[in-house]
């Protein structure tokens, strides 16, 4: 009898602590999820690649469906640091959730270039998405130049037709060979129906490299006219050059 009564307590506490019990965590709410793995949030924003990995694969193991929930959580607070912030719009992008792409965009302007580098790899999930590609065009005519290179970059690797259908307008504008580069090898990428028109406009480039990768094309199209081009050559010759592969393209249109 005495050892009936001294398990009662026991028995008494097993039952209240398996009625307290935390539910499964397939059942917890965004926030309930939040508040019992709080130290993802401070791996997110840490400076140790293999904390920021951890909590990656932590969030990304729960699936685009919860995990997109507790992301859009994560990135409504206002604690989120740039470093966390733009981790967390990269996972919504590999889960191609559009809830992700101002947050993308918006670092794809960071100072930071490990950010901006993310911001672009996650962008590229989105191809096709004429909003991104319109937002992309718009920072093609911003004045900073490394806005420029990034939207260029995202925008290449899109194989974007819209950046194509504009070609000419921002090449001839743009004042930084880089980007100039960038878009002149978009070109050599793609299929365009205007590929050699845009091809022999940068045959005039006013850098040698952009020549040199511009006539690297052009020398290769079949029944190509005799011309005396050189890239490094005077530029008199160069446009006069051009002109005649421009009569030749005309008339094989």
């Amino acid at each position: 009898m005495s050892r009936f009564r001294r398990s009662g307590p026991t028995i008494i506490i097993a039952v209240v602590l398996s009625g307290c019990s935390a539910a499964p965590e397939e059942k917890l709410t965004p926030t309930d999820w939040l508040r019992e793995n709080s130290s993802v949030l401070r791996d997110l924003e840490s400076f140790e690649k293999g904390r920021q990995q951890q909590a990656v694969v932590r969030l990304k193991n729960l699936g685009p469906d919860r995990g997109g929930a507790v992301v859009i959580a994560l990135l409504s607070d206002s604690k989120v640091d740039y470093r966390g912030e733009v981790l967390l719009a990269r996972l919504l992008a590999e889960w191609r959730d559009p809830r992700g792409i101002r947050y993308l965009l918006k670092y794809l302007q960071h100072q930071d270039q490990g950010a901006v580098e993310l911001a672009g790899q996650g962008l590229i999930a989105f191809e096709g998405d004429r909003t991104v590609s319109r937002a992309l065009l718009e920072m093609l005519e911003n004045p900073s130049i490394n806005q420029r290179i990034a939207a260029a970059g995202v925008l290449s690797e899109m194989d974007s037709e819209d950046l194509m259908e504009r070609f000419s307008e921002l090449y001839r504008k743009e004042s930084e060979k880089v980007v100039r580069g960038i878009l002149v090898r978009t070109v050599l990428q793609g299929k365009h129906p205007r590929r050699d028109e845009f091809l022999l406009e940068a045959l005039l480039d006013a850098d040698l490299a952009i020549r040199e990768m511009a006539w690297g094309a052009v020398k290769k199209r079949a029944r190509l006219p005799e011309v005396k081009y050189e890239p490094s050559g005077d530029e008199a010759a160069r446009v006069k050059a051009v002109n005649i592969l421009r009569r030749w393209l005309a008339g094989n249109s």
